[in-house]
């Protein structure tokens, strides 16, 4: 499964940053064409919330491509760019209280790896369970509690068939498309999964596969601690 094929790091140099906001790039202005090119220089996307984000990429290990892309921004609840986008409340402000919220964004993935591309290629559930899973160890790893995530249904659907469960909290709002503003309690938002797929549980049970770009040179590839 994705362990065979694929590696997920850290994007924890500035070498590996540019790799991923290429990535974005790639997906975001010249597939999705969600941003206009001529806004970023280098052909690098980026945005004022990623100096405050954890970065995370997805490598085919058979070509060596650099094939998904997604970040975790931790800030303040009040300041995370889906809160703002949608203007709701800050979601359920008393189960909140005293607990580390972080926004999950920028899921990106080359066309080629996606769903309706290339059909030699894996598609886009296991990339994009390789990219949830890896931002799932960090969080677990750094006492992250919640995820907010504004989305389209499609992309909820296809995790939600998988049993990841993440609620809506608020309207809908038009941002590239009608997207829905959703949050996962990361205490329980996996449980279902060992009961709908067997196999995506057991990719879930594997620990310590998150690695970071900085280790990949070295002569052993450790795998992170926070």
């Amino acid at each position: 499964m994705f362990d065979g094929l694929y590696r997920a790091v850290i994007a924890d140099t500035e070498e590996s940053r540019h790799i991923h906001y290429h990535l974005r790039y790639q997906v975001y202005c010249l597939e999705k064409k969600f941003e206009p090119q001529e806004r970023f220089n280098g052909r690098m996307e980026i945005d004022e919330y990623d100096s405050r984000s954890v970065h995370f990429l997805i490598q085919h290990k058979p070509s060596g491509q650099w094939v998904g892309a997604a970040r975790l921004i931790n800030s303040h609840p009040q300041s995370l760019p889906m809160i703002k986008l949608t203007r709701i409340p800050v979601p359920e402000q008393t189960l909140m209280l005293g607990r580390n919220v972080s926004e999950l964004s920028r899921l990106s993935i080359l066309r080629s790896f996606r769903r309706h591309g290339c059909k030699t290629h894996i598609n886009e559930p296991e990339v994009l369970l390789g990219l949830i899973r890896a931002v799932k160890e960090y969080s677990e790893a750094n006492n992250i509690d919640y995820w907010l995530f504004l989305c389209r249904r499609a992309i909820m659907r296809v995790v939600g068939n998988l049993g990841m469960q993440m609620e809506i909290i608020g309207q809908p709002c038009e941002h590239r498309g009608l997207r829905y503003p959703y949050m996962a309690t990361l205490a329980t938002a996996f449980d279902e999964i060992p009961g709908r797929s067997p196999q995506v549980a057991a990719m879930f049970s594997r620990k310590g596969m998150l690695q970071r770009y900085s280790e990949l040179a070295g002569a052993s590839q450790r795998s992170i601690a926070a």
